[in-house]
């Protein structure tokens, strides 16, 4: 059990299975916000040698079919409520292929774009954190919180969503908060520094 309730959830303790069992699209205008968010994090987004974006604007232009997506790391998804346009999930394959570290044991319990173990403050995406840039880090928190601002309000307008809109909420909402309170952590460490330096060369 998720241990999600209204959107707010202990993440961290999430099942790998307990996700709805859907695939969250990647190309909508929530899924765009969380890609966003994985490229500032530094992750190429790049499927054995095929550009996952450039296989969304592919298809969504009509200049490959469905049964080519594979390639670039993609599968397309049942549209739902009455909209046209084509949804494109990232397939398993892709979701190993981008984010698992092999040196990281917890990293093989990633199978998907859903999986608690990519979002949870252990995590690929939050480790990678660590180590990119603070505008980089605020620019993907910007695009987490974004995504976080539009999947409640539409969850709110569907009269508070399925397992699976609840359980993509809660990994958004562990993932932001874990980097927002590493790099906060960080901040403070480098500022301690900086005092002590400072402190050691008027001693000089």
């Amino acid at each position: 059990p998720s241990g999600v309730h209204g959107g707010v959830g202990r993440v961290g303790r999430v099942s790998v299975a307990d996700d709805g069992g859907e695939i969250r699209s990647v190309n909508n205008v929530k899924g765009q916000a969380e890609m966003e968010a994985v490229k500032a994090l530094g992750f190429p987004l790049m499927f054995k040698g095929y550009s996952v974006e450039a296989g969304i604007r592919l298809f969504e232009t009509q200049k490959i079919q469905a049964p080519e997506l594979g390639k670039y790391g993609l599968k397309a998804l049942p549209v739902h409520g009455g909209g046209n346009k084509p949804l494109l999930g990232l397939s398993s394959a892709a979701a190993k292929f981008l984010f698992v570290d092999p040196t990281v044991p917890t990293d093989a319990l990633i199978t998907n774009y859903t999986s608690a173990h990519l979002w949870c403050d252990a995590g690929p995406l939050v480790r990678r954190s660590d180590h990119v840039a603070p505008a980089q880090r605020n620019k993907a928190l910007q695009k987490l919180a974004e995504s976080i601002k539009l999947r409640t309000a539409e969850m709110k307008k569907r009269g508070g969503g399925n397992a699976g809109h609840h359980h993509m909420l809660a990994m958004l909402q562990e993932c932001e908060s874990a980097i927002r309170s590493r790099a906060e952590a960080l901040a403070q460490r480098e500022k301690e520094t900086a005092d002590l330096m400072k402190g050691l060369s008027q001693m000089a």
